[in-house]
């Protein structure tokens, strides 16, 4: 990336071609991490502790759209000694995912498609700052909801303005309706980033915890 300002621009025009977000990602990987921080990014943590309380005997995590680790890196901080599996389209995001030796395994995915992983296959999803990327975001909540085995958890947060845009209380309710999860908990609007990208304006998001049924 240029600099902040580009980098800002391009996340705020909620970009979702899979080859320019893993171009992007692989040029701005070495740096995410302290750009983030710089930009006092707690999503990460919160989920993290989510799953440790609430779901504190879940024995495998699936985190999809795990890019340099953060998710993964906060769960073992907080204790998780469980299986940690990790999907990402950045090839060097996954790189420096590998690296942090957090994860018993990583794979590269484009998050659009149907997961490459097992119906009910983890006890526990996370999909921490990835949903602006992934504009369908009925056909991604399903199948988080397909991969997580019964009584798991489902985790994940979405940008306040996109909450609304892209009409995801009415997603949640449907999935409720249909019993494929049941509501946990709804935060938000809360803080995201509130330095905003870079230095402009603060964005918030909601974090949604479900169970899956």
């Amino acid at each position: 990336m240029d600099d902040a300002v580009s980098i800002g621009e391009w996340l705020s025009a909620d970009p979702s071609d899979a080859q320019d977000v893993a171009d992007r990602y692989d040029a701005w990987a070495q740096t995410y991490d302290g750009d983030l921080a710089a930009w006092s990014y707690r999503a990460p943590e919160v989920v993290a502790q989510t799953v440790r309380t609430r779901h504190p005997g879940a024995a495998s995590v699936l985190d999809v759209g795990c890019g340099t680790g953060l998710v993964g890196r906060a769960l073992r901080t907080r204790g998780f000694e469980g299986r940690l599996l990790g999907l990402d389209l950045s090839r060097a995001s996954l790189d420096l995912a590998r690296q942090s030796g957090a994860y018993d395994a990583l794979e590269q995915a484009d998050l659009q498609q149907r997961l490459p992983a097992a119906d009910a296959g983890v006890d526990a999803v996370v999909c921490v700052g990835v949903m602006t990327y992934l504009p369908d975001v009925e056909a991604i909540w399903r199948d988080l909801a397909r991969v997580t085995s019964p009584g798991g958890l489902v985790v994940v947060t979405q940008r306040e303005d996109l909450w609304h845009d892209r009409h995801c209380q009415a997603v949640v309710d449907r999935l409720q309706a249909e019993g494929r999860w049941t509501l946990v908990d709804l935060t938000g609007p809360a803080p995201y980033l509130p330095e905003g990208y870079g230095g402009g304006p603060a964005v918030g998001c909601y974090y949604l915890t479900v169970q899956a049924t």
